[in-house]
């Protein structure tokens, strides 16, 4: 069964096709995928993706899912964990949220709601979380976290930092 959570101020929930447009406008947003080797990405490649995590989720019980503000149902972004094919082995945490959403701590709160379902319903032994080193705004997050330092390498070419956090 696919993983809902909640915090003070969102729900965090599996993502639907309701959220195409929304999720379509965030990734297509050059601001958003600035660290992406991606870059921004057309309707087709956004609802391809959408449709992969939503696929995920259903199959594993949780996955990256929408980050909805509780009060006005607004669609924010997305959070959650998943298995990254560069480390099938591990969890990673992630997010990306639209800029409308930034500077408000949400990343943080839903990054927190995940990784307190992860270790403990979960039973979880470590998360991880990739990012390039000039995502200085995920890496903020992932201190927040109390994430450390694992691992600096190259994947496909491109330089990356693991941060990965135990579970207490």
């Amino acid at each position: 069964m696919p993983t809902t959570l909640t915090t003070d101020r969102l729900t965090l929930r599996p993502i639907e096709p309701r959220d195409a447009d929304a999720f379509a406008a965030m990734n297509a947003d050059p601001a958003v995928m600035e660290h992406f080797t991606t870059g921004p990405l057309d309707r087709a490649a956004s609802d391809g993706m959408l449709a992969k995590m939503r696929d995920g989720h259903l199959r594993d019980g949780y996955g990256l899912a929408a980050v909805e503000r509780t009060a006005d149902g607004a669609f924010l972004g997305f959070t959650g964990i998943h298995r990254h094919y560069w480390y099938p082995d591990d969890v990673e945490i992630g997010w990306r949220l639209a800029p409308h959403a930034w500077g408000h701590g949400y990343a943080t709160e839903a990054a927190t709601a995940w990784m307190e379902h992860a270790f403990g319903e979960l039973g979880l032994p470590r998360l991880i979380s990739i990012t390039i080193p000039a995502n200085t705004r995920s890496i903020a997050v992932m201190r927040r976290l109390g994430f450390t330092l694992w691992e600096e390498t190259t994947h496909e070419g491109l330089g990356v930092v693991v941060y990965a956090r135990n579970a207490a």
